[in-house]
């Protein structure tokens, strides 16, 4: 403590000292004009009047008040503390009683602190509750959903996600039909692009080929986001329309979609091989098309990049190591934990592409080729 005081009177002391050095260099006067007057006045004593009025002055009154603040923030702590926390013995215990008629934040803290809920039999608790239950106990979750009869939009998106993480898409495609007919108009335009991802999945088991080219194209030419672009190209290279492909893979001016439509196939081998048909080396950053030529098995096409500096460490390794024996274990950690996309949303990285991330946004994931 002593040090620092005189740590303190040091510095004043210099502080002083270049005043008066400054004030001894800068005596010359100024003239300062004032409607129709002329004053002549030391620049010295301007810079001075300049650093009380625009510094002092606003730093005194800011410390008169701040006792005044620092009580009413500590006010705020200390109900807060009281609302959420009780001290037995050092240790801290819930108490939520005085905050559970505001069923937002009572059922935001309660989910946080992993302690038993009271669902009311009103909507909110009952969304709540089956929001709860949409892992472990799916059923159950879609019955409460079905028993909301007042808002029953978000209980409708909600039974359809549940149904959508589940792999039922025929059964979501239904229901996003019916959110469709009560959508508020701001929010029709993401729904229908929800709607017509759905059937851009469904439409691959369609045996007619024709009628699934058509209805893929009309897929696409209404929403246009990578999932359905993937379907549709794909789908014309399946039906040996090459040229077609290759042209609309050409005219995709929407930022990185190329890359976002050749990582999409990662997760669709068994339709993305036929990419290998296209000129797709032409058409797709390195580490992209590094990665996507080892998961559709593409020997040929890695050794052709295996010397390649894509930028991305993690994928140079890779394709240098993808048929080296005596890498084999440190190729298949590395490929084991690699993840390729991120989603901007809640910031969780993917391996497999989904339109839907966890967290429950839509068309939210980017690329992110990361470990």
């Amino acid at each position: 403590m002593k040090s620092m005081k005189i740590l303190k009177v040091i510095l004043i002391g210099l502080f002083v000292l270049l005043l008066l050095i400054f004030a001894s260099e800068h005596m010359y006067d100024v003239n300062i004009t004032l409607f129709v007057y002329t004053f002549k006045v030391p620049l010295f004593v301007l810079l001075l009047i300049f650093g009380f009025v625009g510094f002092i002055i606003p730093t005194i009154i800011f410390s008169a008040r701040e006792h005044g603040l620092r009580k009413k923030i500590s006010n705020i702590f200390d109900i807060s503390k009281s609302a959420f926390f009780i001290r037995y013995y050092q240790k801290p215990k819930i108490n939520l009683e005085k905050i559970q008629y505001i069923p937002p934040l009572y059922y935001i803290f309660a989910n946080i602190f992993k302690a038993s809920l009271d669902y009311k039999e009103d909507t909110f608790g009952l969304f709540e509750k089956a929001k709860s239950l949409r892992y472990h106990s799916k059923e159950e979750a879609i019955n409460i959903l079905d028993s909301i009869k007042e808002e029953p939009y978000p209980a409708l998106c909600l039974k359809r996600d549940i149904l959508f993480d589940n792999k039922e898409f025929n059964d979501s495609n239904n229901i996003q039909q019916s959110i469709l007919k009560i959508t508020p108009k701001s929010e029709k335009q993401f729904q229908k692009d929800i709607s017509n991802t759905i059937k851009s999945i469904l439409t691959i088991d369609m045996q007619d080929n024709k009628q699934r080219l058509k209805i893929l194209e009309d897929i696409f030419d209404d929403t246009q986001n990578e999932l359905t672009a993937f379907m549709y190209i794909s789908e014309l290279l399946i039906q040996e329309k090459t040229k077609d492909a290759v042209k609309i893979m050409q005219n995709t001016v929407q930022g990185n979609l190329k890359d976002k439509i050749i990582l999409v196939g990662c997760s669709f081998p068994q339709r993305a091989v036929y990419f290998l048909n296209t000129e797709i080396e032409n058409m797709a950053a390195e580490d992209v098309l590094g990665i996507f030529f080892i998961h559709i098995g593409a020997p040929q096409k890695v050794k052709l990049l295996e010397n390649a500096n894509t930028g991305n460490e993690t994928i140079d390794f890779l394709l240098k190591s993808y048929q080296n024996p005596t890498l084999k274990d440190a190729y298949d950690i590395l490929f084991k934990n690699l993840k390729l996309w991120k989603c901007r949303e809640c910031n969780t990285y993917h391996k497999i592409y989904s339109p839907k991330c966890s967290c429950d946004a839509w068309f939210s994931l980017d690329i992110n080729i990361h470990l």
